[in-house]
């Protein structure tokens, strides 16, 4: 049995993930910036507004909720969004009605899971740019969106 490279040849394939490596390491990913922007967001929730960060990056039906926090009697579910400039649009206008429809089905979906529904509901956006060369800027939206909290016993 003989098989076939397609005619590139390991050499080929090794040099093509090389120059595809070396591209990503010196630009960042969509995921690297996603990431970074995430770890900014929970330390400024944290360290400025002194929330209690209760987890990041929960798996749900759907999807994923990116920051849960406690503050005060409020059980914050915080969307992050992250983008290295603003010349589309903005971070915030990302944020679409079929993306806080999931976000309200995740949120009942958690507080049910964990028995939380003492806690009220609230929903925040943090929206960062960070372009490739430079600091980022960090916009925190407070209340984004009402939701409404489906009460279980």
């Amino acid at each position: 049995m003989q098989l076939s490279d397609g005619g590139i040849g390991v050499a080929g394939i090794c040099l093509t993930f090389m120059n595809v490596w070396n591209w990503l390491k010196r630009w960042g990913t969509a995921d690297n910036l996603g990431a970074r922007g995430e770890a900014l967001a929970a330390e400024h929730l944290r360290s400025k507004l002194d929330m209690k960060i209760l987890a990041r990056n929960v798996r749900c039906p759907g999807g994923e909720l990116d920051i849960i926090a406690l503050d005060d009697n409020d059980l914050v579910f915080v969307e992050v969004r992250t983008r290295s400039s603003e010349e589309f649009t903005t971070p915030e206008a990302t944020v679409t009605k079929q993306k806080k429809q999931f976000l309200i089905r995740a949120a009942n979906w958690f507080m049910h899971r964990k028995k939380l529904n003492r806690w009220n509901p609230r929903f925040d956006i943090v929206a960062i740019v960070w372009p490739k060369e430079g600091e980022p800027t960090l916009r925190y939206h407070r209340n984004a969106f009402c939701f409404r909290h489906k009460r279980r016993t």
